[in-house]
């Protein structure tokens, strides 16, 4: 029997310890630096909270952003916001290839999240550091987010999918 594409990852331990790892980055945060950050600002929501947003809402931001808002972002959250990609995308494949015996179509979808999530946290560190804020980079790094946020979606639609065939299929198979 030929294994699964990143069968490690569907492995009990593994799934357990990106889980955790993903839970964990997402609630730090959730919780504690995205509300310092969107704080600072007076209440205007990070970049990648929102479903895109325009190039005034960006500059805007941007001039609200204190300077202690900005380097908890560039610091702590931004550091942050690498490894949250890698962790859920370990994750998903690993659990995708637990409920799905031929996953390789699925894996790509994980991984086209990270990309764009990746590329998300680049445009933002160019945003923050920029003495002038261009229409384009906001365009572009704002149809990112959108193109992120909907990919994120759909591996939650299809986890969904994917789960519910799974316990199905288990069950007919009792039966």
């Amino acid at each position: 029997m030929q294994k699964k594409p990143f069968y490690y990852l569907a492995s009990t331990p593994a799934l357990i310890v990106s889980g955790i790892l993903t839970a964990a980055v997402c609630l730090v945060m959730n919780l504690w630096l995205i509300p310092a950050i969107e704080g600072s600002t007076g209440g205007i929501r990070c970049f990648d909270m929102n479903f895109g947003y325009s190039y005034e809402t960006a500059k805007l931001f941007l001039e609200r952003l204190s300077d202690e808002g900005r380097r908890i972002y560039l610091t702590r959250q931004l550091p942050l916001d690498f490894f949250y990609p890698v962790a859920y995308t370990a994750f998903f494949m690993g659990l995708t290839a637990r409920l799905k015996k031929k996953a390789d179509a699925f894996l790509i979808l994980p991984a086209a999240l990270m990309a764009l999530d990746v590329i998300e946290n680049v445009c933002t560190i160019v945003m923050l550091k920029t003495a002038s804020l261009s229409a384009a980079l906001a365009g572009f790094a704002s149809a990112v987010t959108v193109g992120k946020t909907l990919l994120m979606y759909a591996e939650f639609a299809v986890l969904i999918v994917l789960a519910v065939l799974y316990f199905k299929n288990k069950k007919a198979k009792k039966e």
